[in-house]
């Protein structure tokens, strides 16, 4: 640090700024605003929310070229599964860990339900790694029983929720319209802050901003989808509170704004990229903060742990560490969201637990 005095006290200068205050600062034209930020789908955060540290770590991370397993993320899942399984271990599908074993501050295991059977087996461990919302586990654990540093790092906002359509066209090659081994994000405002704003404050989707990648063309592996179809996907931000309200209160207004936000995206698409787009859609789901909850069982339908704003993206950000013996996080908002980090976060704690360098 001392040999890069400069780096370091201008890297330093940033902490807590938010991509807008560098776009600010630097005076950066509206046009190349927009331009650097369009991605703000990787974070669900637009630049005068998004850590500026949060967004140069994904910025930089596509200069060095981003990733897709050329296998479909199906072959990384049953590769880990395999590894775990040859090495004597054990995965156990529809299991919910509904207790913790707690014993002088000392977690010793959990119990946990077969939803199957509905039967409760107990499983015990020298060393138990959480994968749950650290702030949910804390809440089953018993918060006063971490230390007061701890509970501060819990004290995180969770990310915005998300608003998700897959689709399947056929008779159509979509790599003539554009698409291939990408990702296109498109907005209507030249503003991403105002875009943000209007759909997740005021639920306002008559002018969206949303990616869009085609899995079918990242590999020339076909995994599930037919010969003649290629897969599309749509993302954009949306308000957990308001999708909650509707869903409890009134399911056909919630299935309306579901199909009015569809509506309004391929409306984007065929006048765009894709003229009559809706032709060649033989099958779509779309899915809203309420089936993130439900699906994924993301507090609040979150879609990256903790937001990553620059309260969230400092030196009080949550690690592996719980103040209790025995016990470590390893989640999102206790390491980074996404694929890779992912894996990062995990490696990480398998290197502090066994001292095992694997981490070039």
């Amino acid at each position: 640090m001392l040999k890069n005095f400069g780096d370091v006290f201008c890297a330093v200068q940033h902490l807590n700024s938010t991509l807008q205050d560098v776009f600010d600062k630097f005076q950066l034209p509206q046009a190349a605003q927009t331009l650097l930020a369009l991605q703000w789908p990787d974070f669900l955060l637009p630049p005068n929310q998004l850590s500026f540290y949060a967004w140069i770590a994904l910025f930089r991370g596509y200069q060095e070229g981003a990733f897709y397993p050329t296998q479909h993320f199906e072959a990384v899942i049953n590769s880990l599964v395999n590894v775990i399984e040859s090495n004597g271990g054990k995965v156990l599908l529809n299991h919910e860990v509904t207790n913790f074993r707690v014993t002088n501050r000392t977690v010793t295991g959990v119990e946990a339900m077969d939803l199957t059977t509905h039967q409760t087996h107990e499983f015990t461990g020298d060393t138990v790694i959480c994968n749950l919302d650290p702030k949910r586990a804390a809440k089953m654990i018993g918060e006063e029983l971490f230390s007061k540093k701890v509970r501060r790092k819990l004290n995180y906002e969770y990310s915005a929720s998300n608003y998700m359509v897959y689709c399947v066209v056929k008779d159509i090659d979509l790599r003539d319209y554009g698409f291939g081994k990408w990702n296109t994000f498109h907005s209507e405002h030249l503003d991403l802050n105002e875009a943000f704003a209007q759909m997740y404050e005021q639920n306002d989707f008559s002018r969206p901003s949303f990616a869009i990648t085609t899995p079918t063309l990242l590999t020339q592996a076909r995994g599930d989808c037919p010969e003649d179809c290629q897969i599309v996907e749509f993302l954009t931000v949306a308000n957990y509170s308001y999708f909650k309200q509707l869903w409890d209160s009134d399911r056909k207004a919630y299935r309306q704004k579901k199909q009015e936000i569809l509506d309004s995206i391929l409306d984007v698409v065929e006048k765009h990229y894709v003229p009559n787009f809706r032709k060649h859609m033989v099958f779509h789901v779309t899915g809203s903060p309420t089936t993130n909850e439900r699906f994924c069982w993301c507090p609040n339908g979150n879609s990256y742990g903790s937001s990553l704003t620059p309260r969230n993206m400092g030196v009080d950000r949550l690690n592996h560490e719980t103040s209790l013996n025995n016990f470590y996080f390893c989640n999102a908002s206790s390491g980074y969201p996404g694929f890779a980090p992912t894996f990062w976060t995990g490696a990480l704690l398998y290197q502090r637990l066994s001292g095992d360098a694997i981490l070039g």
